[in-house]
C-alpha cells in the first residue's frame, strides 16, 4: 500500500477530504502508527530481527578505534544494541561482553581494567559505550555495533513509498489514521475502528512471533566471568 493509497483509504474510512483531513495530519498519524507497529513487532519478534524494508543498508555501524580512547558515541538511531564486536591488530574479530557498572562492585570503576589492551567488555552509558580495557592501538573500522532502529517515516511529499512492514498489515496504517481523526472529531466509528485495529494488531504479533519456525530452539547454560 503506497502512501497515496494510505491517504485515500484514511479519507475513505472517515468520509473526509483533503481539506477536512489534510495530508500533513495524515502523515503525522501514519508515522505514529508506524511507531506503534514497530514497537509491537519488536516485542513479539523471536530470533529473526525486524528491520524496516525501506532501509537500503543493514543496521550495522562500524567506526575506528583510537588508542587509549574509552568512550565511543552511539548514533541516535541506535534504539537497542544487539551486540558489539572488535577487531584486533591482526584483523581478527571477537565478540565483546556487555557489563554494567553494578557488576564492578569491589573496586573503582575508574581503575577497572585500566591498562590499555584489546577490549573485552563494554558498558552502555547514555549515548555512549565504554570499552574495558580501552584499546592500546589505533585502527580504522575496528568497532562494529549491531543494533535495532525505528521505522522509516513518511513525508508529506511521499507518493509511492509503502510501510516497511509485511504488506499483509499495511492497512493498519490508514486505520490508525482514521481512528485518530475519528477520536479528535468524536465520530461514532472510533469504537469499531479500535476493535478492528486490535484484531489486526494481534495478527501482526502472532505473525512476527512465529517467523523463525525454521529453527529449533534449545536451552543452554552460559558461563559469565568479568575477570
Amino acid at each position: 500500500m503506497t502512501f497515496t493509497a494510505i491517504l485515500d483509504e484514511a479519507r475513505r474510512i472517515t468520509k473526509a477530504n483533503s481539506t477536512s483531513f489534510p495530508t500533513a495530519e495524515i502523515t503525522t498519524s501514519a508515522n505514529k502508527a508506524l511507531d506503534r507497529a514497530v514497537a509491537l513487532i519488536r516485542n513479539a519478534e523471536g530470533r529473526w530481527e525486524f528491520d524496516d524494508s525501506n532501509n537500503t543498508d543493514l543496521p550495522i555501524a562500524t567506526t575506528g578505534l583510537v588508542a587509549s580512547q574509552q568512550d565511543y558515541g552511539l548514533d541516535s538511531t541506535h534504539y537497542k544494541i544487539l551486540r558489539i564486536e572488535v577487531k584486533d591488530e591482526n584483523g581478527d574479530w571477537s565478540l565483546l561482553t556487555p557489563i554494567d557498572q553494578a557488576d564492578v562492585y569491589d573496586q573503582s570503576i575508574t581503575d577497572y581494567l585500566n591498562t590499555a589492551g584489546l577490549p573485552k567488555y563494554y558498558d552502555k552509558i547514555g549515548n555512549s559505550v565504554f570499552l574495558y580495557p580501552k584499546p592500546s592501538y589505533t585502527q580504522d573500522a575496528s568497532l562494529k555495533v549491531f543494533y535495532e532502529r525505528g521505522a522509516s517515516y513518511f513525508t508529506t511529499s511521499d507518493t509511492t513509498k509503502a510501510p516497511g512492514i509485511n504488506p499483509m498489515f499495511h492497512n493498519l496504517i490508514p486505520m490508525w489514521c482514521a481512528y485518530d481523526y475519528a477520536l479528535i472529531n468524536s465520530l461514532p466509528l472510533q469504537k469499531n475502528l479500535r476493535e478492528e485495529i486490535a484484531v489486526m494488531e494481534q495478527e501482526l504479533k502472532d505473525y512476527y512471533s512465529s517467523r523463525n519456525k525454521d529453527e529449533r530452539v534449545s536451552l543452554t547454560i552460559r558461563k559469565k566471568s568479568f575477570r
